[in-house]
């Protein structure tokens, strides 16, 4: 008889489990505390697992009082390094936060951002469809203006109103941990100079998020050259100058940055390509709001270390014996690669106590040449989203994407009013991994390749598999790992393509078609669909 294998988790050496557990969101550590009684112990014990609070997923109806219930509970008097995450708590008072101070302080990291971070999610869920599926379905923006985070701020009304904290309360979280902070975002919180100058004393840190909070040029300045460890820093939604730009290329850790550059005569395309000749351990830029218009000078001096002049059809032939094929020429080559790069000139404005959103719409000019230059110069990009791109062809996209393995994000709208042929290259067999695709107003050469089954699988549906088994291999071909799609105006997409995908990517959880192929479910592009 053959032997069955009944190994279980509760059997498993402390150890093990702990070490299990420790990548464990605080939903699932709470779920795991109901299992049985040696979980529950293990998990309520370690103070490790409880340093991390990371509270924004009950933004909505956490009150002072569960907080400190929570806190009283899952913290020691002695711990040190804590850290905290309250983004879009809107139930928590000021006062409360002073309170906590009297008992904790020395926080590691602090997140008191006005709307929850789910663009941080993605990351730190990877892991865990449970969760993704459940900030698709709570999140209370997605089905109003798509995936938050991205380009637009929370829509604000007179019924709705923003989570603001006191200066005051601010500065004292700060000033009682200013030798170990490390990591804080006070995402559109309404700050002072006083505040600035308490941030700015935060000499250790490593991450700091300022986007949407008022403070003027001068205020960021005085904090851009205290913190000169700085890796990820992200200026959304601000008005930098020229002065602020040029503390920026200072930092030279700097890994991530985000910024909007909102007036053409303030900031200019070589202010900005100067700024990141200098960043030279960037992986992650995002320029929207973006009223330069001209990009190419961006790409091409900023973050490039290679000029390129055309398309080229083996990247490992662009080296040979310190020469550049194709007419190419070596600019630099100390330099990070990029994983994710998004440039959007999109602007969304919503005004307190008004219904409907103002919004100012541009374009940015971007050519070939840029093209080519990013499938040189970063051939590992993970994210890249182009809005309102104009002057590029379909030919410098397909060159671009075949160059690119690891992408998983590919978003892609045409300005208004202007022509591109058909994609090619943009099907799972040049971009297999891509995990959430977004097209406006581009066409696909044939979709009819996004649903080919490969090989294995055309000759299991020629075999005598029941029918189970062919469900399950059927999964093969196409893009295994979609989860998002989002089609507007694309005329070759039809039901039998849906039909297929739906069926094949099984990690597919949202989809919006709108004006696609003999299918529209929506009358609103606004309007998405849960899988």
């Amino acid at each position: 008889m053959e032997k069955v294998n009944n190994l279980k988790l509760d059997i498993l050496p402390t150890e093990v489990i702990l070490a299990i557990f420790k990548y464990l969101s605080i939903i699932d550590k709470c779920q795991l505390c109901q299992v049985c009684k040696r979980f529950r112990l293990l998990i309520y014990n370690n103070i490790e697992f409880w340093k991390y609070l990371d509270l924004s997923p009950f933004g909505e109806y956490l009150s002072n009082q569960s907080l400190f219930i929570i806190v009283k509970t899952r913290w020691k008097l002695d711990m040190e390094g804590h850290k905290l995450d309250l983004s879009g708590c809107k139930l928590i008072a000021s006062y409360a936060l002073e309170k906590l101070v009297e008992m904790h302080s020395n926080f590691q990291a602090i997140h008191l951002n006005a709307e929850p971070r789910y663009d941080n999610w993605k990351y730190r869920t990877e892991n865990d469809d449970w969760i993704r599926r459940q900030y698709f379905k709570k999140c209370p923006t997605f089905s109003t203006i798509g995936r938050p985070g991205l380009y637009q701020r929370w829509k604000i009304t007179k019924s709705t109103q923003s989570w603001k904290i006191s200066n005051k309360s601010i500065q004292t979280i700060l000033n009682g941990s200013v030798k170990i902070l490390k990591y804080l975002s006070l995402g559109n919180q309404s700050l002072h100079h006083e505040t600035a100058t308490a941030i700015s004393n935060c000499s250790q840190l490593v991450q700091l998020d300022l986007s949407g909070t008022n403070l003027n040029n001068a205020s960021l300045q005085d904090i851009l050259s205290h913190v000169n460890q700085l890796e990820f820093l992200k200026l959304l939604d601000l008005e930098l100058s020229a002065m602020t730009l040029m503390m920026i290329s200072l930092l030279k850790n700097l890994r991530q940055l985000h910024i909007s550059v909102q007036n053409k005569s303030i900031i200019s395309a070589k202010t900005i390509a100067d700024m990141l000749k200098n960043l030279k351990k960037l992986e992650d830029f995002r320029m929207n709001q973006t009223m330069i218009g001209e990009v190419d000078r961006v790409i091409i001096e900023g973050l490039s270390w290679i000029f390129c002049d055309g398309p080229i059809e083996d990247l490992s032939l662009i080296l040979e014996k310190n020469k550049i094929k194709n007419g190419g020429r070596i600019i630099e080559q100390n330099r990070t690669p990029l994983h994710h790069l998004d440039l959007s000139p999109k602007l969304d404005i919503y005004p307190r106590g008004q219904q409907r959103p103002t919004q100012i719409e541009h374009y940015i000019t971007i050519s070939n040449s840029s093209l080519w230059s990013l499938a040189v110069n970063h051939p590992f990009l993970i994210s890249l989203r182009l809005v309102n791109a104009y002057a590029i062809s379909a030919e410098g996209i397909d060159g671009l994407l075949s160059s690119l393995q690891c992408l998983e994000i590919f978003e892609l709208r045409r300005w208004r009013g202007t022509e591109l042929d058909p994609l090619q290259k943009l099907t799972p067999t040049f971009c297999p991994r891509l995990k959430e695709i977004v097209l406006h107003g581009i066409e696909i050469a044939n979709f009819d390749e996004w649903i080919k089954d490969d090989d294995s699988t055309n000759k299991v549906t020629q075999s005598g598999m029941c029918h189970d088994e062919k469900d399950r291999v059927l999964g093969n071909g196409g893009f295994q790992d979609l989860e998002i799609l989002d089609l507007l105006d694309v005329s070759t997409f039809f039901k039998k393509h849906f039909d297929i995908i739906i069926k094949k990517c099984v990690k597919l959880c949202k989809v919006r078609l709108v004006r696609v192929g003999d299918l529209n479910f929506r009358d609103e592009e606004s309007e998405w669909i849960d899988i």
